[in-house]
């Protein structure tokens, strides 16, 4: 069975929108092609053709969590709209300072 499919041979949706969010978290350009997610989702193991990626980020983009522009007559650029979701332990520190001396404003 190839990978990404159920016991029926359907196509299983087995990557998560903060998976493909990550990948604009950890590329150096914040604006990125489909191509571009589709090899930076290879990073991390996951494989999505461009066509599987250009329908996840419609969908993404419908739901307010990326935004595309028309950079050309075919070239479409996606960037994330919500920052990614830090892990526990982050969080736990980031609440920590909240209240503590440690921010200060520029």
């Amino acid at each position: 069975m190839s990978q990404g499919r159920d016991e029926a041979g359907r196509f299983d949706e087995t990557v998560s929108d903060q998976e493909i969010l990550k990948v604009f978290d950890y590329e150096d350009d914040p604006v990125l092609t489909v191509s571009e997610v589709a090899t930076g989702l290879q990073q991390f193991d996951i494989q999505l053709t461009t066509e599987g990626v250009r329908r996840r980020l419609q969908t993404m983009a419908d739901a307010g969590l990326v935004a595309r522009k028309t950079l050309g007559a075919r070239a479409v650029g996606w960037w994330a709209e919500v920052a990614p979701e830090l892990d526990t332990e982050t969080e736990a520190v980031v609440d920590g300072r909240t209240s503590a001396d440690e921010w200060r404003e520029l």
